[in-house]
């Protein structure tokens, strides 16, 4: 063994100086590293691995009669004068090696005389060798990947060592005995040098089973290059690995089972559906073998085999073959789900309501240098008694979550074809009950089961057959009050959720629509008092404008006048923000989804409204309060006390008409910032987008730069006697700046939002917002000279008002072409991702 060993270090100090010559960026390095190479023996490769295959295969395949021990053996003949005689075989030499080199014990072989066994060497090697098996595998692989890469990049000056062709030839000689007299040893092996090949970064990652390294798509692609080892040979190796894994030696306690899945998962991934078809009597095998595994990560790697089989392979037409494949479907997924429930518990012993268990949550997103520990600790865990699986398995209920969610959907769509698709209704009820109590729980211990429930509604929503299954705990979700109490990660899922839910039938957004009503909110909640009235009108307010949201183009279109009804009635409300702040979130969310011809009628409503609120901000500005009543230095650190202190009043002082409005309360601080992302979005679209809008521009932030044919004549026939209207964003700035002083601005650029803040604690905070937008009016333009070919230009050009992304036409002649598409794209990109972020509220601890 130690001349097997000393075999395998040579070919990993040749693999090491292969790669340090990649890595030297310095030329002289590289020379150096180049002489080296060359100073090697013609065929030094080939030479090493035919010794390697030499030794190994003798001990491994070969089965010569007994050889008495030392003790007994005849006198050796005398040694030849030439390397060895003529007619002696390999065989005969290297047998004479291990007895001359044998380190047995005489006691050893007296004692095995009085037991009456006898010391056998060629045994004793083959144990040691099959025990060692990963570490010659590992050193072969590494040497195929420099091979590969040598033959890739054509590194002529490696090939004196013997060409790429060549020493992949004496590669795959070399393991294809092994790997077929061997089987489960090699595939064992083949486990413990995937596991050291994995990726060792800690990246975020969110699936169950890890994204492959280059080495350990080079080690398939060495597997899959033995031609004596056909799919039908691998699954029946990874069956008896599974059954009774051999002892191998490991640097690191291995998962073989775990690893051995991976690695054959990895494998039927490049091999072609007539080959898998080919193999289901087998794998059949191998997923009734898998289950009477305790691992739930055996349990996670067998439904993702499942997965790549149902996605590769033609529809099996036997009905036998069908029902056998529904039957291990069905299996292996109530055994995930029996793990994903593991983190839930009952929490009354009449109904059947489970419950989060407090405490916090093992992530799947783990860096993969625990994953080892982990995938030790499953193997352990397996052995303990079932009384104390649930409390063992509790850890992995996140990672069974998402196994489900990724493999479940298009697992059960492929095994259940035409009319057997509403098969899966009671099944997907049974895991909708496990999902439903951790989409409930909002606290942040929960998060990590939470969004992996997220993905798996996601999933099967995209499905019309499913529907039953999750439609109506989907609806109740969504009405509930802590429904957006989740992170930006989550809300995408729940944008594809809703829109299924909305969109699958034509009765479902008909009923959410005519909850949004005041009579319909005064119904429910007979005994409440106003205040508890107004946030249940304010969450409907926002999940109608969440519903619009998850919602294509003009989708709902033809309910803009039911809509438009809701939206009027709410307005009453003028006094209440918590209400007034979600209908500018609606009117956000319209103006993206619908086209301009159907919100029309709304835009008398939106004005109307965004004058009442900037001048109920000026009103307020006028009024000399305690945060305004001092100077500009001490300001900042006297409004945030007083913030606080405003926090801690009775909300109905604060929603109180008839009483004193406590406007820089955060509810009305969070009015003041929705309806100035309203106007900062506006802005920002193009014109063509938001025509009706141009026309009421001149009111908040006054024209738009002055166009170049009217620079001359801007102050011709002006009057100093006549009044000019200030817009409303400009009177804030010159209000603001008046008590404090302040000249910050934000970064400005046309079609792109200025307040992507989701919240403010005071009015200061939108000053700078309130100074850009002045500065657009006040912006001078370099005047243009204007050729005579493009008059017709000129005549186009008009004084309307424009938004801030439709500059002057004549500026634009001289300035580089701009692509629309890609400019209202990425305008549209950042408004999709500030409504998202607002809806989004922080979750409990």
């Amino acid at each position: 063994m130690t001349v097997v060993h000393q075999l395998c270090v040579n070919l990993d100090l040749i693999s090491s100086k292969f790669w340090e010559s990649q890595g030297n960026e310095n030329t002289a390095e590289k020379t150096t590293s180049s002489v080296n190479c060359t100073s090697m023996p013609p065929d030094y490769l080939i030479t090493v691995i035919e010794g390697l295959t030499t030794l190994c295969h003798y001990c491994l395949l070969e089965c010569p009669a007994p050889i008495l021990s030392p003790l007994n053996q005849s006198p050796l003949p005398p040694v030849p004068s030439q390397p060895y005689a003529p007619g002696t075989s390999a065989s005969q030499i290297i047998s004479n090696l291990i007895h001359v080199f044998s380190t047995s014990s005489n006691q050893k072989d007296i004692a095995g005389r009085e037991t009456g066994t006898v010391f056998d060497p060629i045994l004793s090697a083959r144990r040691v060798l099959l025990n060692d098996l990963p570490r010659i595998l590992a050193s072969i692989a590494s040497l195929f990947q420099v091979v590969t890469e040598v033959d890739k990049h054509n590194h002529q000056e490696w090939w004196i060592m013997g060409t790429p062709k060549v020493v992949k030839q004496h590669i795959l000689s070399f393991l294809s005995p092994i790997s077929l007299n061997h089987g489960p040893h090699f595939m064992a092996s083949i486990a413990v040098v995937w596991f050291e090949n994995r990726c060792k970064i800690s990246i975020p990652n969110r699936k169950v089973i890890p994204p492959l390294s280059p080495k350990q798509h080079l080690l398939v692609e060495l597997v899959a290059a033995i031609k004596v080892l056909p799919l039908e040979t691998i699954v029946q190796t990874v069956r008896s690995v599974l059954k009774t894994p051999p002892s191998v030696y490991q640097k690191n306690k291995v998962a073989i089972e775990v690893n051995t899945l991976q690695f054959f998962l990895a494998y039927i991934q490049q091999t072609s559906g007539s080959q898998l078809i080919e193999t289901w009597q087998s794998l059949l095998g191998l997923w009734r073998d898998g289950l009477q595994i305790l691992s739930p990560l055996v349990q996670f790697h067998l439904l993702g085999i499942l997965h790549e089989f149902v996605q590769r392979s033609p529809l099996l037409e036997d009905k036998k073959s069908q029902k056998d494949l529904q039957d291990i479907a069905h299996k292996l997924i109530e055994a995930c789900s029996t793990v994903a429930c593991d983190s839930l518990e009952q929490t009354t012993w009449l109904w059947r309501n489970l419950a989060v268990k407090p405490g916090p949550q093992s992530d799947i997103s783990t860096p993969t240098e625990d994953e080892g520990h982990l995938q030790t600790q499953t193997l352990s865990d397996a052995s303990k008694t079932d009384s104390n699986s649930a409390s063992n398995n509790a850890q992995y209920s996140v990672q069974a979550l998402c196994s489900l969610a990724e493999f479940l959907a298009p697992v059960l769509d492929f095994v259940y074809v035409g009319d057997e698709k509403e098969k899966v209704v009671p099944l997907l009820s049974n895991i909708m009950h496990y999902v439903t109590p951790y989409l409930k729980n909002h606290s942040t211990h929960n998060f990590p089961s939470f969004r992996a429930c997220c993905q798996l509604l996601a999933n099967i929503s995209g499905y019309q057959h499913t529907r039953k299954a999750w439609r109506k705990e989907a609806f109740e979700l969504l009405l509930d009050a802590s429904f957006f109490q989740m992170t930006s990660s989550c809300i995408g899922y729940w944008r594809s959720i809703i829109d299924h839910l909305m969109t699958h039938d034509k009765t479902t957004f008909k009923d959410f629509i005519s909850r949004v009503s005041v009579a319909q909110s005064g119904s429910l909640y007979l005994f409440s008092s106003k205040e508890q009235e107004y946030e249940q009108r304010a969450h409907l307010l926002k999940r109608l404008a969440f519903v619009i949201f998850c919602s294509e183009t003009d989708q709902y279109q033809k309910y803009v006048p039911d809509i438009q009804e809701r939206l009027t009635e709410s307005l009453r409300m003028s006094h209440v923000p918590v209400v007034q702040a979600q209908i500018f979130l609606c009117f956000r969310v319209l103006l993206v989804r619908m086209s301009p011809n159907h919100v029309t009628s709304l835009w008398p409503v939106i004005i109307t409204e965004m004058v009442q609120v900037f001048t109920q901000i000026e009103y307020d500005l006028n009024v000399d309060t305690e945060e305004f009543s001092c100077d500009g230095v001490g300001l900042r650190k006297n409004h945030s006390s007083h913030l606080r202190r405003m926090s801690t009043l009775d909300s109905s002082w604060v929603m109180n008409s008839s009483n004193l409005n406590a406007h820089n309360h955060p509810a009305w601080l969070h009015l003041y910032l929705s309806v100035c992302k309203l106007l900062d979005m506006t802005v920002a679209l193009p014109a063509n987008i938001l025509p009706q809008f141009q026309m009421y521009r001149w009111a908040f932030i006054g024209d738009s730069p002055p166009l170049s044919s009217e620079c001359n004549n801007r102050n011709e026939g002006k009057s100093s006697d006549s009044p000019e209207f200030v817009p409303h964003i400009i009177r804030l700035a010159n209000l603001l700046n008046k008590k404090v002083p302040c000249d910050e601005r934000l970064p400005f650029t046309p079609g792109q939002l200025l307040l992507t803040m989701p919240s403010i604690t005071s009015i200061l905070q939108l000053q700078p917002f309130f100074n850009t937008l002045s500065d657009i009016r006040n912006q001078k333009t370099v005047p243009v000279k204007i050729t005579r070919g493009v008059s017709k230009d000129e005549n186009t050009a008009s004084p309307i008002s424009k938004s801030r992304s439709a500059p002057d036409l004549h500026c634009l002649l001289n300035t580089p072409n701009i692509s629309h598409t890609n400019f209202s794209k990425s305008t549209a990109e950042q408004i999709e991702m500030v409504l998202e972020a607002d809806f989004v509220e922080p979750c409990v601890s």
